[in-house]
């Protein structure tokens, strides 16, 4: 299991391909997995013109 530095890094490395191209959006989500099996939710909000982290939660994928 990740700490949740290394999530935050994680998400932040990915976060170039999620920012919305529509410039009035302040909010996103997205999820990621990391192998094996490990998913998680994380949330952004637009502060004036950067991206910041919020929170993350583990996804518990159903099989």
């Amino acid at each position: 299991m990740l700490n949740d530095k290394q999530i935050k890094e994680i998400a932040d490395s990915l976060l170039p391909t999620f920012i919305p191209k529509n410039d009035a959006e302040t909010e996103l989500t997205f999820n990621f997995t990391v192998p094996p099996n490990h998913t998680y939710k994380v949330w952004y909000e637009k502060r004036q013109t950067a991206w910041s982290f919020v929170k993350f939660e583990k996804v518990q994928i159903q099989k």
